[in-house]
């Protein structure tokens, strides 16, 4: 298994891509700190499904945009497990309201929500794990943008700010942990979640007619990437944004 014996901490992984990850994670052999803000169901319900694969998994309640949660988030996981091989941040902040507006519709509010969570959480988790990291001269950070960070988009202002304020995060953070701990991003496409419902169905086969592959992508396959890019497979990368979109953008 690729991640025997590891420790991983996945943000936001009581549902979707966060939890597909977990699973798949935890399939491969490491064990798991499933992080929430919310649903402590939805947490439970994902350690019992690793727990019944035979992996060990705990679930800890934090919001990865206040440093005092992110720092009990990090000391329970090495309190339970003596170590941190592995961190994705996942967690984001998602709205239909925000999603939609316009620029003369994006409130600070707005603003401040999708900042504090998705681009913020990302350095607070950064900053409370690499200690530990560079202390075992090994580690594996793992951040999820999106490729409107990298096209821009109509939709989602705040939201691309911040994913594209994530890929410059993941290659300052690559430089600064070398040689011991490699960062890398995920810049994920039209991933089969949540977000999807907030759409028309002629904006849905508009993604997916200018998709190469014509479909959405699947949260296992995501979880695939963040294997390989988790284990000593990727060893000798570090800094690079790797796009998973089924071809809708390319360059």
């Amino acid at each position: 298994m690729k991640l025997d014996g590891q420790v991983a901490i996945v943000t936001g992984s009581s549902s979707g891509i966060g939890k597909a990850i977990a699973v798949e994670f935890a399939n491969e052999g490491a064990e798991i700190v499933v992080n929430y803000a919310k649903s402590e169901e939805q947490a439970e319900n994902v350690v019992t499904e690793i727990k019944r694969g035979g992996a060990s998994a705990i679930a800890v309640r934090a919001d990865v945009s206040v440093r005092a949660q992110v720092k009990n988030l990090v000391q329970t996981a090495i309190s339970k497990f003596g170590r941190i091989d592995i961190l994705v941040n996942n967690a984001g902040y998602v709205s239909k309201e925000v999603w939609h507006a316009r620029l003369s519709e994006v409130t600070e509010q707005m603003w401040n929500d999708v900042m504090n969570v998705d681009l913020k959480g990302t350095f607070l988790c950064c900053k409370a794990v690499s200690p530990t990291m560079l202390k075992q001269q090994r580690g594996k950070i793992l951040n999820v943008s999106s490729t409107p960070a990298l096209t821009g988009d109509v939709c989602g202002f705040a939201y691309s700010v911040a994913k594209a304020g994530i890929l410059g995060m993941t290659k300052s953070l690559a430089r600064m942990l070398a040689p011991h701990i490699q960062v890398n991003a995920m810049a994920l496409g039209s991933i089969e979640t949540g977000w999807a419902d907030w759409l028309s169905n002629k904006e849905l086969q508009a993604l997916i007619d200018e998709t190469a592959l014509k479909r959405f992508g699947k949260p296992e396959e995501v979880a695939s990437l963040a294997v390989f890019l988790a284990s000593r497979d990727s060893d000798y990368i570090t800094g690079q944004t790797i796009v998973v979109d089924g071809g809708y953008y390319m360059h």
